[in-house]
């Protein structure tokens, strides 16, 4: 169904599927496509694909991956973000798949009429979370910047160019009016090719469940409060596989991880005592040691990078039973858990706590379940006895409304 349009096609596309259903081959296919075009082409290397994804570490995860699978088919990656020194699109000529972030992306094309041919070559727009559209802070220059895209892509067509024009892939876990992306994506009044894959191509089945706990504390004080739930939750539904925690900001989960360790005792064996031993060896701030000393992970974008990598990968192998992370993390990155927790559905920003938006909760506990290891997962949500934990996704508003 979906691998038809995708694989023989060139036609956009917009797909919102569960996580883990195979959202990333959809890109691999659409990229193999391309590449496929440009066979029996003397202007092999006359093109650019560039994938877009909404936090750097999902662009680095990418790149990882991508660098070792396309370069046995001529395709130099890079990856573009806030990370790297990359201040002009003449630097991009040698690299056809471009990995970067809206904001990277923005700010250099701006000034895309000075690179216009550069810009042509752009074949293939990747579009990864593309529910941030919803968000008011990355939503307006996502949109930005797909627009600008869009704008090439009509140049493209008038100038009657025999190679492949631009073609739009987005997508998503959490996209519940996919029909208007499609539209949007679309092209002459055409909308895009739209698939809505519902939970059950969920490769691993997740079960849900709310923990409402009474309590008329103020919400930092009831995120405290929560603390010392956790030890609970985990005993009871994380079955001794791995758990992933998430807080709303770096001082809850520094905060939870001290409580944590006070209340909580792992058995490990001595081949992940030795692990864990070693992992202790390399890690550079000194709090996050003596948590991870006994068996708890804090991540979040305050650490080095050689500590976040070193915290994932304690955690992928099962040396590390718990991770305690900031939300951003559900942002596609690949760790997945048996277990999820959400500790609170609210988080502070602009002044003030607000609730996590729906989308925002079903990427978090979209991280639960391990298609090599599990056949179900659990994801709890902890909140307050008197929140309201909508079951229903609330539609993205539409670009330009």
């Amino acid at each position: 169904m979906v691998f038809d349009s995708v694989f023989y096609s060139a036609e956009p596309l917009v797909v919102t599927a569960p996580t883990g259903s195979g959202k990333t081959v959809i890109f691999e296919l659409a990229i193999i496509h391309l590449l496929k075009s440009f066979e029996n082409s003397s202007s092999n290397n006359d093109y650019k694909i560039v994938y877009m994804a909404p936090v750097k570490a999902l662009c680095t995860e990418k790149l990882h991956e991508w660098a070792r699978k396309f370069s046995r088919l001529k395709v130099n990656c890079i990856e573009v973000t806030g990370d790297t020194d990359v201040t002009d699109l003449d630097y991009l000529k040698k690299h056809q798949l471009i990995l970067t972030t809206p904001e990277k992306w923005d700010s250099l094309t701006r000034r895309w009429r000075d690179h216009t041919r550069l810009m042509k070559c752009v074949r293939l727009f990747l579009i990864d979370e593309v529910h941030i559209l919803n968000e008011e802070g990355r939503g307006p220059t996502l949109e930005a910047v797909v627009s600008r895209m869009k704008m090439l892509k009509q140049q493209q067509n008038s100038d009657n160019n025999s190679l492949p024009s631009l073609r739009f892939i987005a997508v998503s876990a959490t996209i519940p009016n996919v029909e208007d992306l499609a539209q949007w994506l679309g092209y002459h009044e055409k909308p895009a090719k739209f698939f809505k894959l519902d939970e059950d191509m969920r490769p691993v089945k997740l079960h849900k469940v709310v923990k409402g706990f009474d309590s008329k504390l103020s919400s930092y004080l009831f995120d405290v409060h929560l603390s010392y739930k956790l030890k609970n939750v985990i005993t009871q539904y994380s079955e001794g596989k791995p758990t992933l925690v998430f807080c709303s900001t770096r001082k809850s989960v520094l905060a939870t991880a001290g409580v944590l360790m006070k209340m909580i005792t792992f058995s490990f064996t001595d081949i992940q005592k030795t692990g864990l031993a070693r992992l202790c060896e390399q890690i550079v701030d000194n709090k996050i040691r003596e948590f991870v000393k006994v068996g708890i992970g804090c991540h979040h974008a305050g650490l080095v990078m050689t500590d976040r990598n070193l915290l994932e990968n304690g955690f992928r192998e099962e040396l590390i039973p718990v991770l305690i992370a900031t939300s951003t993390l559900a942002m596609g990155v690949n760790l997945p858990a048996h277990l999820v927790v959400v500790k609170s559905t609210q988080f502070y920003g602009n002044g003030g706590y607000q609730d996590y938006s729906d989308s925002q909760l079903l990427q978090m506990i979209g991280r639960a379940g391990r298609p090599q290891f599990d056949t179900s997962a659990t994801a709890v949500i902890m909140t307050r006895a008197s929140s309201e934990v909508r079951p229903l996704l609330q539609p993205l508003q539409p670009p330009g409304g």
